[in-house]
């Protein structure tokens, strides 16, 4: 008999979001931490880029594997496991590092362990959210999310700059088990719908064949998607190199980085609220755009700043318009995708969408180092906004992508063998 989850929506709703909310506030301490370190003993843009490779890996490679995955087991599952993956690398690097300094070997494979619990729980949150919550509510919920996860990242930078003056940088990354536990005290007390008896019925390499072809065949997502993995290939060296524009390019200091994110993140929650309030707009692509614009001025504006304090105090400023747009759009971008397909094909094809950013950011890494010593920073800045703009433009032109902005709601399709775990 199938259990109606969305009746009484809100307790279940908010108990998963509250959980995963705490976790990734523990997570983004240890993440900053992890930069602040990498920034100040390595000064590096060669390094820093190979770290975000490193980074990036997993998601190339797993992000397609697990959509399936995503709609055949258990989600509970994958939430938990890509939590405890985090803590035991966490624990593992206080253990090796004995108070100290990590050993970059080793950091470089918690960074890769990392980023492969990531490629498992963002594609299940994301499929998770349409079964949890009424249709209309999709869009506004991507807001929240968005707006919750920017106010941790408001006080993280500080945070983790403030633990990594006063504590060895080995025993910061233990506030990943904390999370752990936080999240997974949360999942098991969620009601989370399955669709896993309905696709076992398949294999799963046809299952994951299946993915590819559900994106490639909705002609306005695949044209989209394609759209937004360019831009982020152009704009990644700038974004990946945010705390050595700040520190080498304006003479900052680790703080002073910190306190570039914290207004980032301010916008960023401004972004996501805004969404929050007016997520339910008909023409979200439109809309969309003309926020992803203002962020690209933003991105345009930093690259022609002098390399004096007057600018880093303006650099610092317009993180709040570029956060505002950036945040605001991506929330508007990632509820077409996830109601542009039943709900139990919605895990695959964020797979797909992941694996495609994934896939996007080492290639646009792999020049950053050379692009920054040889262009300069504030040029990839500049490119980066530049990116955003053309691919706006091309998407309103393209017809089958500006026809998502009247697309159909599909994640309502009701199948009467669901059942919640």
């Amino acid at each position: 008999m199938k259990i109606e989850i969305k009746k009484n929506w809100q307790k279940n709703f908010f108990t998963l979001f509250i959980g995963q909310q705490l976790s990734f506030f523990t997570s983004m301490i240890a993440q900053y931490a992890l930069m602040w370190y990498l920034t100040d003993v390595t000064k590096s843009p060669a390094l820093l880029a190979l770290y975000s490779i490193i980074g990036f890996v997993p998601g190339i490679i797993a992000a397609p594997l697990v959509g399936p995955l995503v709609d055949r087991i258990n989600k509970k599952i994958l939430l938990i496991v890509g939590d405890w993956i985090v803590a035991i690398a966490a624990i593992v690097l206080a253990i090796s590092g004995n108070g100290g300094a990590l050993p970059f070997g080793l950091l470089g494979i918690a960074v890769f362990i990392r980023s492969l619990a990531g490629a498992i729980q963002d594609p299940t949150t994301q499929s998770i959210i349409p079964t949890l919550v009424p249709e209309h509510i999709v869009p506004k919920v991507g807001g929240l999310n968005g707006a919750f996860s920017s106010a941790s990242m408001v006080i993280t930078p500080a945070i983790a700059a403030f633990l990594y003056n006063v504590m060895p940088i080995s025993q910061i990354m233990l506030v990943d088990v904390v999370g752990a536990i936080i999240g997974t005290i949360a999942v098991l007390l969620t009601k989370i719908q399955s669709f896993d008896h309905i696709v076992k019925e398949s294999a799963y390499l046809s299952e994951l064949t299946e993915g590819f072809g559900l994106v490639k065949n909705h002609k306005g997502i695949f044209h989209f998607l394609i759209i937004k993995t360019l831009v982020l290939m152009f704009s990644m060296p700038a974004f990946s190199l945010y705390p050595l524009i700040t520190t080498s390019y304006f003479h900052g200091s680790i703080s002073d980085a910190s306190i570039v994110e914290v207004f980032w993140s301010i916008g960023s929650l401004l972004g996501g609220i805004l969404i929050g309030i007016l997520g339910t707009t008909k023409k979200r692509l439109t809309t969309g755009v003309i926020w992803y614009m203002i962020s690209a001025i933003g991105f345009v504006s930093m690259g022609f700043l002098p390399d004096t304090h007057l600018g880093l105090l303006l650099f610092i400023g317009l993180q709040l318009p570029a956060g505002i747009g950036y945040m605001a759009a991506n929330g508007l971008f990632t509820s077409i995708i996830q109601q542009a397909f039943p709900a139990h094909q919605t895990g695959r094809v964020m797979g797909i969408a992941q694996a495609l950013s994934s896939l996007a950011s080492p290639i646009g890494l792999i020049f950053a180092a050379p692009a920054a010593e040889t262009i300069g920073l504030p040029l990839l800045l500049i490119i980066a906004g530049s990116s955003i703009f053309v691919g706006n433009i091309v998407s309103m032109l393209l017809p089958d992508v500006k026809l998502l902005d009247h697309m159909s709601v599909m994640t309502h399709i009701k199948n009467n063998r669901s059942s919640a775990e």
